[in-house]
């Protein structure tokens, strides 16, 4: 009996240890359940949100301007724009005492360039020659052509320590590292965690940056919106971001502070080109493109205008607040990156009949009066086959279900049968977004790289990034005539600006027109925190994991 009440009260201290805040410790809300601690294995918010107080990237950015600034390292750029030369700051260690060198980043790259372990750094690299250790402090990358978003592509690519895993890389998917790491090199140093529920870290007393202020950091994994409102009015976590109609519920903020901003992604509605039975990698291993099973209802160019046109967006974005919510969408570039984005390019209209004209067209029509169109002369499916699909999606964001709810209601109007099904984020990751086993999702991208640039979001696209298990291009879209677009926007000479902005015009335009994506609204997100929280000072380069970067230098004021 001794035991057992021992068991209950220790279990208790864990709860209370875990779900609230003291004078030493600050409760972060969680994103989600992770996937990994290894930022080379996925880019999912859930685990960059764990991981991003580990392991350090090589630059810093503005929060403000948006500028690359040094952080744990310099660098110098050669007069061909062909070598970056960059010094890791003196003192830099891993919280083992293990100094942090140039040979833990080049595992890292090395890491994104060996293509069987297909790393969501792989396009990251795709333009790196070699790199080469000048010494321990120093290392060089050699680009093989020009690359205006070089420093994007490098900044995203994370320091590991190397001398955690095998040198051959033959442990790098599987090592008991990825999920239980015991250092880090970040602000902070994981202690414990449970999955779907939280994770516990201690300040790191030997950070590049200095240590933390508050000795303590929980990411609190909230699923559900309305629990998040609850906890930070209850003062339960500490810091959250929230959509503009979420933030507009909470109804005392006299002991908040806050800051709204767009946010630096693209919303979408992904209609899978491909047969999602038996997905299949876009290029072979001589880069050939391979043909693909196609799928049997959107590998319609006019089934998928009807889909953009059958449903309304303007919808989903007053459930967000209107235009205080957020920003229409037109492609592919977040219009956050102003200089790129294509302002001239009209958005497909809410317009059901004209949807129906083309189904009509299409050969989708409903014969038997049953209010569901099926094949009758369509050009990809078996006649008979009835318009119906499924769109699998996670509600860890609350638009992303709206989505899916207004598509669902607003295509059965016009003949389509929309069935749903909600999906877990530590399964949607590997399930649909990577393994694009799905008809229809709702998502968004933020590109993954800071600072943005346009060609961190062109992955979507791309027809190398089509790899089921790893790859970014979730839909499967294939364009040869983008991919080229893509590479030449990416290694413009001289890195004119307004030369590169002509290219990708002409990506947004083209992915417009093959309704690549459905592209919906970029939204604006509250980034909040208790008073009791010092130095808190979000700016618009933040996404949600931004706070990462600078929680080192929050502090406890009351």
């Amino acid at each position: 009996m001794r035991r057992l009440l021992l068991s209950l009260v220790l279990a208790l201290l864990l709860v209370l240890s875990v779900a609230g805040q003291d004078d030493e410790t600050i409760v972060i809300r969680g994103f989600g359940n992770l996937v990994t601690f290894n930022p080379g294995l996925t880019d999912d918010g859930a685990s960059l949100q764990a991981f991003g107080l580990l392991f350090p990237t090589p630059l810093e950015v503005d929060s403000f301007t948006g500028e690359t600034v040094e952080g744990l390292t310099s660098w110098e750029v050669s007069e061909d724009g062909l070598t970056y030369t960059f010094t890791i700051r003196d003192g830099a260690v891993w919280s083992d005492g293990t100094p942090i060198t140039s040979a833990d980043m080049a595992f890292s790259i090395g890491a994104g360039m060996n293509d069987e372990l297909g790393t969501v750094w792989a396009s990251n690299v795709e333009l790196i020659d070699s790199v080469n250790i000048i010494d321990d402090s120093t290392y060089e990358v050699v680009l093989s052509d020009t690359n205006c978003a070089a420093l994007s592509d490098l900044g995203a690519i994370r320091f590991l320590p190397a001398h955690k895993y095998a040198a051959d890389y033959s442990d790098f998917v599987d090592s008991d590292f990825n999920l239980n790491p015991d250092i880090s090199g970040g602000p902070y140093i994981l202690e414990e965690w449970s999955p779907d529920e939280f994770q516990r870290f201690r300040a790191n007393p030997d950070f590049w940056a200095g240590e933390p202020n508050i000795p303590f950091l929980i990411n609190r994994v909230v699923g559900e919106q309305a629990v998040a409102i609850q906890a930070i009015q209850a003062g339960e976590i500490d810091y959250t971001y929230f959509q503009g109609d979420l933030f507009e519920q909470i109804a005392n903020k006299d002991d908040l502070q806050f800051a709204s901003f767009p946010q630096v992604t693209v919303n979408f509605l992904s209609l899978n080109w491909a047969d999602p039975n038996s997905p299949e990698a876009a290029v072979d291993e001589d880069g050939n493109i391979v043909e693909q099973t196609p799928h049997p209802i959107f590998s319609d160019i006019n089934v998928r205008k009807a889909v953009a046109m059958g449903y309304n967006k303007q919808d989903i974005l007053a459930t967000l607040g209107g235009e205080e919510g957020g920003t229409p969408l037109m492609g592919i570039v977040a219009p956050t990156i102003g200089w790129a984005y294509d302002n001239e390019t009209e958005l497909y209209p809410y317009d059901p009949d004209a949807a129906m004209q083309l189904l009509d067209e299409a050969g989708w029509t409903d014969a038997d009066g049953d209010g569901v169109r099926e094949c009758n002369g369509c050009a990809t499916a078996e006649e008979g086959t009835p318009l119906s699909f499924t769109i699998r999606y996670s509600n860890i964001l609350q638009f992303f279900e709206t989505t899916v709810l207004v598509v669902q209601d607003q295509l059965g109007q016009i003949g389509f049968e929309v069935d749903l099904e909600l999906v877990e984020w530590s399964n949607y990751i590997p399930e649909v977004y990577f393994g694009q086993a799905y008809d229809a999702t709702a998502m968004s991208n933020s590109g993954g790289t800071q600072p943005p640039d346009p060609n961190d979001f062109t992955t979507l696209l791309l027809s190398s990034q089509d790899i089921p298990g790893s790859g970014n291009n979730l839909a499967s879209y294939v364009n040869p005539d983008v991919d080229e677009l893509i590479r030449q926007a990416r290694s413009v000479p001289g890195c004119d600006q307004a030369e590169r902005a002509e290219l990708y015009y002409q990506i947004q335009q083209i992915a417009h027109d093959d309704v690549a994506y459905d592209f919906t609204f970029t939204p604006n997100i509250y980034q909040v925190a208790n008073n009791r929280i010092g130095n808190f000072n979000p700016g618009p380069s933040w996404v949600f994991y931004g706070y990462t970067s600078h929680v080192h230098e929050w502090s406890l004021d009351g």
